[in-house]
């Protein structure tokens, strides 16, 4: 009897572990899909308890492994969403992901269980009891091992193909995802219930009739976890192809906006060669009138001449007749909000920058920074460059009322808009511009004021 109640609290204790490294797996898992490690703390303790109380159920009511892990994967996803409620999609997705993981690395282990019994503690030439026992703690912690590096290791592979880890997944997306996992699962249930069936029916394992069926199940545990990659990368190529597409899509729209300045700048030029073509005349009036003493006649003609040309009023003066309207009418934009702008603006002259780039970081910075400005009491934004030796600086202030949100798989703060699908790329534009430029941006808030430097190497 106390031989068969340590044999019993080995497998007891073996489970528990078990248990408890996977229960470490998990939170490790959910780790880069929340903001905060508590989070994922908490979902790894929930599996944990939930599968060390389902451990026990069986004593007072019957429950399978598939329905146990179901159950905990569930659990997890239960406190995923309630310490986090942003991107619930994702997290249902998590959830039928990792099922997919754990019950893979368990089918797969299982495969090399026989053998390693085999070769310890069912092995004939042992006949010592506590040399048997030995080798059973033995086997369990080998199996054990073996359990949770299969899960580590996919895990990790999971980590190195899902790059869009706090990317925005939408509903729609989620059954197109979980759909493979669930033809997949349900052919896994089944397998199980025919092999509980045949339990019941002959009374003995299905394995040991047909040994090629532990084989097959390790197999089908494998090409599930391939499937898995596979709809995993699919998923992570399309996100890509969408961000590409608009972030392409942004840029041609700066791009004719930027065409649009230029070809107002190019009527105010006409409009400057038009008045000096004309002024010679205007000019010899004058002097006609003042010529034959008429000066109240020429202050006259003077000032309907003044009238009849209004000059646009440009007060930028940057080097660049892009950036100079650029930062015209931001700052009147700026001004009509209510927002104090100050500017010293230089365009590097005699570089290799072209001013369409410097354009659309000029208009993206600038209304990020109008847009947080608004929500501060004193609004405030202010935007300089300089120039040492070829590292070419743009820096923009402002004020902001708030916190800079969470980061985005860009490394850089979500947008606060509500359309988070069609904005938010500003930033990831200016990142890719710099880095034609060999340069970088970085951005962060100290107290109520948000910075935005970015760095271009010019030749």
């Amino acid at each position: 009897m106390i031989t068969e109640a340590m044999w019993e609290a080995a497998n007891t204790i073996s489970v528990v572990v078990d248990m408890f490294v996977s229960a470490i797996l998990v939170t490790w898992f959910y780790m880069p899909y929340v903001n905060k490690r508590y989070q994922a703390v908490f979902s790894g303790t929930a599996y944990f308890l939930v599968m060390t109380f389902l451990y026990y159920i069986p004593f007072t009511f019957p429950m399978s492994g598939t329905m146990a892990y179901v159950i905990g994967a569930a659990s997890v996803c239960t406190v995923s969403v309630l310490t986090d409620r942003r991107n619930i999609p994702q997290k249902v997705f998590l959830s039928f992901m990792i099922y997919m993981l754990l019950w893979s690395s368990r089918v797969t282990a299982l495969l090399p269980w026989e053998p390693v019994s085999k070769a310890t503690y069912l092995n004939p030439a042992v006949s010592d009891v506590t040399k048997q026992l030995m080798l059973f703690v033995l086997a369990l912690a080998l199996l054990v091992l073996t359990e949770n590096v299969l899960f580590f290791a996919e895990i990790l592979i999971v980590r190195k193909i899902y790059v869009w880890k706090k990317e925005r997944m939408a509903w729609r997306e989620l059954p197109l995802l979980c759909s493979p996992y669930i033809a997949i699962m349900a052919g896994y249930w089944i397998s199980s219930f025919m092999s509980d069936a045949y339990v019941v029916v002959s009374g003995k394992y299905i394995g040991d009739s047909y040994p090629v069926y532990d084989v097959i199940r390790a197999v089908y545990g494998m090409m599930a976890f391939v499937a898995a990659i596979t709809v995993l990368y699919s998923y992570q190529q399309i996100k890509q192809s969408q961000e590409e597409a608009m972030q392409n899509a942004l840029v041609a729209r700066q791009m004719e906006e930027l065409n649009d300045h230029v070809h107002t700048m190019e009527k105010l030029y006409a409009d400057i060669r038009g008045i000096r073509h004309d002024i010679n005349d205007h000019i010899m009036i004058l002097g006609n009138l003042l010529d034959k003493g008429r000066a109240d006649d020429a202050a006259t003609y003077l000032n309907e001449w003044k009238e009849g040309f209004p000059m646009p009023e440009i007060h930028a003066r940057t080097g660049n007749p892009v950036t100079d309207i650029i930062l015209a009418e931001k700052k009147r934009e700026a001004e009509e909000a209510g927002i104090s702008f100050t500017e010293d603006f230089h365009y590097p002259t005699d570089s290799n920058a072209e001013s369409t780039d410097i354009g659309i970081i000029l208009t993206n910075a600038l209304s990020n920074a109008i847009r947080a400005a608004k929500t501060s009491d004193t609004p405030q934004v202010e935007i300089k460059s300089w120039l040492t030796r070829r590292t070419f600086f743009i820096e923009v202030r402002n004020t902001y009322a708030g916190k800079l949100p969470p980061l985005s798989e860009s490394g850089y703060p979500e947008t606060s808009r509500p359309d988070k699908d069609h904005h938010g790329y500003g930033l990831t534009n200016m990142k890719r511009i710099a880095e034609k430029y060999y340069g970088t941006i970085q951005l962060e808030q100290a107290d109520r004021i948000v910075i935005l430097t970015v760095m271009l190497m010019i030749a």
